[in-house]
């Protein structure tokens, strides 16, 4: 027998925020970029997790 492993599925990031930054053309709610946040309806969740990794990081690169 064959068990699944069931996995949660990648909620959005987006706060509310939805204001993208002129200079590195990122929302400054979620960080993600303006092809990501288009995407992220039409992706896998391995692919949404990706997503939610690379803001992840831009959130701690760019916030003060």
């Amino acid at each position: 027998m064959v068990q699944a492993i069931q996995q949660e599925m990648a909620l959005s990031p987006c706060i509310n925020v939805c204001t993208l930054d002129t200079g590195n053309k990122l929302c400054l709610g979620c960080f993600r970029s303006i092809d990501e946040i288009a995407l992220w309806s039409r992706v896998s969740n391995d692919e949404r997790l990706n997503i939610l990794a690379a803001a992840g990081q831009r959130r701690e690169q760019l916030k003060p």
